[in-house]
């Protein structure tokens, strides 16, 4: 954002009312600006609330069978299948294939709190 910008970012932030004095053409270059900046703060906010090691990549997960998973939430693989739908870790690869997210089993079992 050029200064210009920023200085009138600004004085809109000290004084709302002058939205109003903007043209059309100012207002929505502004606004797509303003969005930006909205995008980029939230995708900051998002990641801080990921633990403070290095950040993990995409590519550190790995998909795991219906058996493993099952093992590691102590239930039965028919289990899993029949609750997939409703898991957030799930990845159904194909219509016979089914896998489970690692890191996505261990976030969803850290939010369910101790003793489940």
């Amino acid at each position: 954002m050029t200064s210009d910008r920023s200085a009138l970012l600004a004085s809109i932030l000290a004084d709302p009312g002058r939205i109003n004095a903007l043209s059309v053409e100012e207002a929505a270059l502004l606004l797509a600006q303003v969005a930006a900046i909205q995008a980029g703060l939230a995708v900051r906010i998002a990641s801080a609330g990921q633990s403070n090691s290095a950040p993990r990549r995409q590519e550190d997960d790995r998909l795991i069978s219906v058996e493993d998973a099952a093992e590691r939430l102590g239930v039965t693989p028919r289990w899993m299948y029949r609750h997939a739908g409703h898991l957030p870790f799930s990845r159904r690869l194909s219509r016979k294939a089914l896998r489970f997210s690692e890191l996505g089993l261990k976030r969803w079992q850290a939010a369910q709190g101790p003793g489940r």
